[in-house]
């Protein structure tokens, strides 16, 4: 039918956009609602502005179309099993990026508290935070080790049943950084590396926004428990800032060759420890595998949604090309890439086998899902 037929037909033309909009949908939801809907959309457009001929949704329709889909196809309790499988992934990935990062925000803390919370007297030879004590640029570096600190306030927040709070946490924690230092980039090939190198914290924020929506559950826990959920990781970073310093000193000392610590500093840099980490979850969703008690799938999913950013996270830094010292920097990155790309791979296959799974039936939701 051509266009000026169409045009003739009254609302075709715009209810066949609404249309094209709403398969976002999943499709049960559609054979319910969409008669429904799309009669709810012209009513409001014809009573908004007069003539249809070139008339398109409008931009807040899109959006609440795209939110429900998004709410839908990331279920919560009572929601189709796959719905209900996906959105456990979803939210999985948010709050393992969320221990991540509180580790991370441990680690940053306690280099801070080693480099500029000691007397510079006590530090040894050539350790020194940059900037004068008290100067502008010192309060900005110091606030750039502690701003990730946010992260934990997030996943604090998120333990307790506080998404919202979370989510402006997070967002904090991703923003604040670039606002104390803007990145600069020489060369295009550093906008894709910095790209690289943020891209596990925005994957994190993303599902903790689309996760945790109205009709996710929430994960409250007592508390004792919150309170220890949030303590480790914390713990667990400021354990590592320690490892790092006394492993320098050595190296500044002579205690121990530089060249050996190299691999070392590779497993402890940010995305060594993301392939640490998703290794970890790998091993556990394996043996969890087909055991009774909490399914593995959705833990499966959530790592699997964080193994792609973390893989490019390790490739941003890559030293390609390279030999000697740095070549040594770049077989433990290879190994690493290797390590990650075969737990993605495990991590998507156990996901797949269950949402197969699901198709035929999924254990019924029990208390705080998550």
């Amino acid at each position: 039918m051509s266009e000026r037929s169409e045009r003739t037909s009254g609302h075709s033309v715009l209810e066949e956009r609404y249309r094209r909009w709403l398969r976002l949908l999943p499709a049960s939801y559609r054979a319910e609602r969409e008669e429904e809907m799309v009669s709810a959309f012209l009513e409001g457009a014809q009573s908004g502005r007069a003539g249809h001929d070139d008339q398109r949704p409008r931009f807040l329709e899109i959006a609440s179309v795209a939110a429900l889909a998004l709410r839908l196809r990331l279920g919560g309790p009572g929601s189709p099993p796959r719905s209900y499988l996906w959105g456990e992934a979803v939210r999985g990935a948010a709050l393992f990026g969320l221990v991540f990062w509180t580790v991370i925000s441990g680690l940053y803390a306690g280099q801070a508290v080693l480099t500029y919370g000691i007397p510079a007297d006590a530090l040894p030879d050539g350790v020194m935070g940059i900037g004068d004590p008290g100067s502008p640029e010192r309060v900005r570096l110091v606030l750039a080790d502690l701003t990730p600190l946010l992260w934990a306030a997030g996943l604090g927040a998120l333990v307790r049943g506080r998404a919202r709070t979370a989510k402006a946490a997070a967002i904090a924690a991703l923003v604040v950084p670039l606002v104390l230092f803007p990145p600069l980039f020489v060369r295009p090939e550093g906008v894709v590396s910095w790209a690289c190198s943020v891209l596990p914290a925005v994957v994190t924020v993303l599902a903790l926004a689309i996760g945790f929506h109205r009709d996710a559950p929430q994960p409250r826990l007592p508390a004792r428990r919150a309170l220890l959920l949030l303590a480790l990781p914390i713990a667990a970073g400021v354990l590592l800032s320690v490892v790092v310093g006394v492993l320098a000193a050595m190296v500044r000392a002579g205690t121990v060759p530089a060249q050996p610590l190299m691999s070392a500093w590779m497993w402890i840099d940010t995305p060594g420890l993301m392939c640490v980490s998703l290794l970890a979850v790998t091993v556990w969703c394996l043996a969890r595998h087909g055991a009774s008690g909490k399914p593995a799938a959705p833990v499966a999913l959530g790592a699997a949604i964080l193994t792609g950013p973390a893989v490019l996270a390790r490739v941003g830094t890559m030293p390609w090309g390279e030999t000697g010292e740095t070549g040594v920097i770049g077989l433990n990155a290879t190994l690493q890439l290797a390590v990650l790309v075969a737990g993605g791979i495990t991590l998507v296959v156990i996901g797949v086998r269950a949402l197969r799974a699901t198709d035929r039936d999924l254990t019924v939701v029990r208390g705080q899902p998550g």
